[in-house]
């Protein structure tokens, strides 16, 4: 027991030490606390993840289309329609295909069809590598609008923390699967 001398009154304190009790609230507080950073962390890692996925995505569809710029400067040399040029890089509602290395049109001269095979190829193989399950779609619109999406699986959301995916749904009518998500450009070659 000690005294406390306050003024002129004592005050006689009879405890010693701090409760158990008072420790295990401290204890519970500070770990719910934690949890919650924790879960804002893994929130803003999966924010972060598919930040980085769409601007790959973004930067792989206007590298195809500086590359139909570049053909219709290169290859057709103002003797096609812009239509003839936005045809030849269509897809027709599928991925374009990486399955074998198309001619390299880097050190040596390609026809037409060589350098859009390339071209496609190149595109395609940037999108598998960058992306996870990485796709490349070009659709033809009004006749010499090319309208290219780049696709990729997103990553899974946390539906324990209360996220909730949403994916575009402008990519399902371009021919992508519903279970991805997509950037989409529209260019005039």
């Amino acid at each position: 027991m000690s005294i406390l001398r306050m003024g002129g009154a004592e005050i006689v304190i009879n405890q010693k030490g701090i409760s158990l009790m008072e420790v295990l609230v401290t204890v519970l507080v500070l770990g719910i606390g934690l949890l919650g950073v924790a879960a804002l962390q893994l929130t803003s890692l999966n924010a972060n993840q598919e930040g980085y996925y769409r601007s790959q995505a973004t930067e792989i569809a206007e590298n195809l289309a500086s590359k139909m710029r570049v053909a219709k400067n290169e290859l057709y040399n103002g003797s096609s329609l812009l239509s003839d040029i936005v045809a030849d890089y269509d897809s027709t509602s599928t991925a374009f295909s990486c399955t074998a290395a198309a001619t390299s049109c880097v050190d040596s001269v390609c026809t037409q069809a060589q350098r859009v095979a390339y071209d496609r190829w190149q595109v395609c193989d940037a999108a598998q590598n960058d992306l996870p399950d990485g796709e490349v779609f070009v659709t033809v619109v009004n006749g010499i609008r090319a309208r290219i999406a780049v696709a990729w699986t997103p990553t899974s959301a946390r539906t324990d923390l209360g996220q909730v995916q949403v994916l575009n749904q402008r990519c399902t009518g371009l021919g992508v699967a519903d279970t991805k998500d997509c950037v989409i450009l529209e260019v005039i070659p």
